[in-house]
């Protein structure tokens, strides 16, 4: 019976050679699909409570949107300003002036009278509004000559509520700020008015004073009388210092001879009518091409300048008139002192006083003729500047003339209302629809994060693909969603170890020892009994030992395995309505306790009792809570590690390298009560 062996016998002599397999490389993408096979309808539960639950908070946080707009255009002041002239700094002025308006009506002042009329009107929506916040709620773009403003708002009116009182703060600023410019202006130009004519009644009041009963033309005329006058008594003098010298020299006579004195005094007389003659032709040139360059003018001052040339020209007519009734005067009477030609010699005497008369005189009309002169240069000085104060006053009274009819041009352009704001009827936004379909989205990828998040956290094997990186040191035989009590999974399990490739050959004479165990706490009585059931089965005379002494009764048990490892022999006893299968209970030795045990106790238990039999299932317990459970496995061919999906997977890997080292030929893994979906439940029953 013992050669009955239930591997080939090819098989038996073959040496087990691991062969070194690649560790597959994780995949994340696969790892979450697992993680989340069969929790699909936990996350679709959660998604349809919490979508529902998250779409109405969305529906009720979300709102309606109203937006206005308003459009303002500024016009250029001039008509070719938008053309290119010749210089593109014209065209180019007038887009910065567009541009800075654009900026102005964004500016923080603009924004905070705009709150301040906005709280006057709807201080129920405008409580604690600020500028910065008005500033936030209204797109302010610029296109070409357009500034376009537009805002939203939860209340249609208020919209465009906030528009017009930011156009109006706007349009109210630029007039406060074009009246403040035009008030400077005028009080500048004003100003100047006042010193202007302060200062032309100062010139006139000198013009009076330095004038005094002369005007320009007078005083001119009267200097040029006083210069022929300068002149007549110049030539007087020289004749008379002429007379006397003569009379004065050794070889002239006691008195002077009158004929020659008339004849010289004729001669002085002729060479001044050639003299005032060259002057007379002199000014009527001037007088004639001053009349050829303002011919066909009707100037104020060309008048005063011909006039001026006209009375010159009659005085030194005058003049050559006086001089010619001397002459004629001399020819008729020959006299130079008053006296005929008969009458006696005028002494030198009476020629001093004369001449001493004469130079009195001629110095005096020099001293007229210089005051005269100065007059004449103050005076002319005078008028100039009375005529430049009456030019600038005149340009300052048209400066202020043009201010008080253009006002509101100084700028380049200006700007008005093209579209005032407008009262929107339906939303331009809604974001109800938008937080309702976000709200559902969110409670679904909740639900589905939260199972994701409970599925990664899991612990537990649940599908038999977990232990696919260890296949090749812990191979998986079998995948049943069978109990453990199950015979046809028994059955199977019977036909998959019987199979089992071997690593060392098998002793001739033993029967193969096969310890079930869990990696987890547990039993493995139920389990280890049927399989031994399943060997009786097929006629193979089976041995079932119950080795989990402490998971079992043991004051109701029968000698059993507690007492064979302390050395007192038991006889396996026959299983009721099961041929071919003998069972040792568990014992009731209670000295012996699964701390106490030792590996040559399991041995010698194992040898003495198995001799007689074909295969020995020995239910070893829990490789976590019993010590024992090492030394069975030890002593056995195969081990069977019985999982179940609720098993903790830190466990198992834990036991793995005890699992497949301590066993003669490694060990299996069987996952019995697999859940529905696992994929490996199709191919490994």
């Amino acid at each position: 019976m013992n050669v009955a062996a239930s591997i080939p016998a090819e098989d038996s002599q073959d040496t087990y050679v691991p062969v070194p397999q690649d560790t597959p490389q994780p995949n994340p993408i696969a790892a979450l699909t697992r993680a989340m096979r069969g929790r699909w309808r936990t996350a679709v539960a959660g998604a349809i409570l919490l979508a529902p639950a998250f779409a109405a908070v969305g529906y009720f946080s979300g709102v309606q949107l109203y937006e206005s707009q308003a459009i303002l255009r500024v016009y250029p002041q001039e008509s070719n300003i938008l053309y290119a002239t010749g210089e593109d700094s014209v065209l180019k002025t007038f887009d910065s002036f567009v541009k800075a308006e654009t900026t102005y009506v964004a500016s923080h002042q603009v924004m905070e009278r705009a709150v301040e009329q906005i709280v006057v009107q709807r201080p129920d929506l405008a409580d604690g509004i600020k500028a910065k916040d008005l500033a936030g709620s209204i797109e302010i773009k610029r296109s070409d000559s357009l500034i376009v403003l537009k805002t939203k708002s939860k209340e249609a009116a208020f919209a465009s509520q906030k528009l017009a009182a930011l156009i109006d703060s706007y349009l109210a600023l630029k007039t406060e700020a074009e009246e403040a410019r035009t008030s400077v202006r005028l009080s500048e130009l004003r100003s100047r008015e006042t010193q202007l004519a302060a200062r032309l009644s100062k010139l006139r009041s000198d013009q009076l004073e330095v004038g005094g009963e002369f005007g320009l033309n007078a005083l001119a005329k009267a200097h040029i009388e006083k210069i022929a006058q300068i002149d007549a008594l110049a030539g007087r003098k020289s004749e008379v210092a002429a007379t006397l010298a003569t009379l004065e020299t050794n070889s002239a006579p006691a008195s002077a001879d009158t004929s020659n004195q008339e004849i010289m005094r004729a001669t002085l007389l002729d060479r001044a009518m050639a003299d005032l003659s060259f002057e007379r032709a002199k000014l009527m040139s001037e007088l004639a091409g001053l009349r050829a360059g303002y011919e066909n003018h009707s100037n104020m001052r060309f008048k005063q300048k011909e006039f001026a040339k006209v009375e010159e020209i009659a005085v030194i007519e005058k003049a050559m008139s006086d001089r010619r009734d001397q002459i004629r005067v001399l020819g008729q009477t020959g006299a130079l002192t008053d006296v005929t030609a008969g009458g006696d010699d005028t002494t030198t005497a009476e020629i001093q006083a004369l001449y001493i008369k004469v130079k009195s005189q001629l110095d005096f009309a020099r001293k007229e003729a210089r005051d005269l002169n100065r007059r004449r240069i103050e005076l002319d000085h005078i008028e100039n500047e009375i005529g430049e104060a009456e030019g600038l006053l005149e340009e300052t009274r048209r400066a202020l003339e043009v201010i008080r009819l253009e006002f509101g041009r100084a700028l380049p352009g200006y700007a008005v209302v093209m579209s005032p704001p407008s009262t929107p009827v339906d939303p331009a936004e809604d974001t109800r629809k938008m937080m309702v379909a976000g709200g559902g989205m969110a409670g679904a990828l909740l639900a589905l994060a939260m199972t994701l998040a409970m599925a990664l956290r899991e612990r537990r094997v649940r599908f038999a693909e977990t232990l696919e990186p260890f296949e090749h040191r812990l191979p998986v035989r079998q995948v049943s969603a069978a109990d453990e009590t199950d015979p046809h999974a028994s059955d199977l399990l019977r036909n998959e170890l019987q199979l089992q490739n071997l690593r060392k050959p098998r002793l001739v004479g033993k029967p193969p020892v096969i310890a079930i165990t869990r990696a987890n706490a547990g039993d493995t009585t139920e389990f280890a009994h049927a399989l031994a059931q399943s060997f009786a089965r097929a006629r193979m005379k089976t041995l079932f030992i119950e080795a989990d002494i402490e998971g079992q009764d043991a004051e109701m048990a029968d000698a059993g395995w507690s007492d064979l490892l302390s050395g007192t022999a038991v006889k396996p006893r026959d299983v009721d309505g099961a041929d071919h299968l003998f069972e040792i209970g568990a014992g009731h030795d209670h000295t012996l306790k699964d701390r106490a045990v030792s590996a040559p106790m399991v041995r010698a238990a194992l040898e003495r009792v198995s001799g007689d039999f074909d295969v020995v299932v020995v239910s070893a317990g829990s490789l976590q809570d019993r010590l024992s459970a090492q030394f069975i496995l030890s002593n056995s061919e195969v081990a069977v590690l019985a999982i179940k999906p609720s098993d903790e997977r830190v466990n198992i890997i834990s036991q793995i390298d005890r699992l497949d080292s301590l066993p003669r030929n490694g060990s299996v893994a069987v996952l019995r009560k697999a859940l529905a979906r696992d994929p490996w439940l199709a191919v490994r029953t």
